[in-house]
């Protein structure tokens, strides 16, 4: 069932963002309307040692995490093992950190301003929205969220290590590592393509 769910996830993400940029505004529209919302995200987002520096730790990690975590089960059915697993939890607490710093870097740049609050209002009523009110939502809501799921993917690793919770519980905290990880890798996707996407028409 995993396997399926995950094909069929990352499929849904990858051809959505294939429709999305054949289907979005002119690089020229897009433009202009991130400068008159102020949509142009401020130098600290994308500048700063630190922040890229993080940045590219994080993205990297994820990248290398979620090949040796998921390889094997997708395309030989098999659970992670050997070199590969032990490459898996080295590597795990350099992804955590890592995503703190950014958190700490980028989550002023990426906080909710009245135009966002109201878009996500709107769209959460279904009423019409105005563009102004939706063109900076997708990447900072996808950066929060990003950041929410590191929580259950760091937790469920931690106490999946001890044997306190039983057979059932390891089992359940397993099941809840790999949802919650492939969720983690489908909304930082989305978030990437969206802040490249924000970078290229406002540059």
């Amino acid at each position: 069932m995993f396997p399926t769910i995950s094909w069929v996830s990352l499929g849904i993400v990858l051809a959505g963002i294939v429709i999305h940029r054949i289907a979005s505004p002119s690089p020229h529209l897009a433009k202009r309307e991130a400068l008159n919302t102020g949509g142009r995200p401020s130098s600290g987002y994308f500048g700063g040692k630190l922040s890229t520096l993080a940045c590219a730790v994080a993205l990297g990690s994820l990248v290398i995490l979620f090949v040796t975590g998921f390889a094997g089960r997708l395309l030989l059915g098999e659970a992670i093992h050997g070199y590969t697993l032990m490459v898996h939890v080295g590597l795990a607490p350099v992804f955590v950190i890592s995503a703190g710093v950014v958190l700490v870097a980028w989550s002023y740049q990426c906080r909710l301003n009245e135009n966002d609050r109201r878009g996500l209002v709107s769209l959460l009523c279904l009423r019409k929205t105005a563009s102004a009110d939706t063109v900076n939502l997708g990447w900072k809501l996808t950066f929060w969220l990003s950041m929410a799921l590191v929580v259950p993917v760091s937790l469920s690793m931690v106490l999946g290590m001890f044997t306190i919770f039983g057979t059932h519980g390891q089992e359940t905290l397993i099941c809840l590592h790999q949802y919650s990880s492939l969720a983690l890798t489908l909304a930082a996707l989305i978030h990437v393509y969206l802040v490249i996407r924000r970078k290229a028409l406002c540059s």
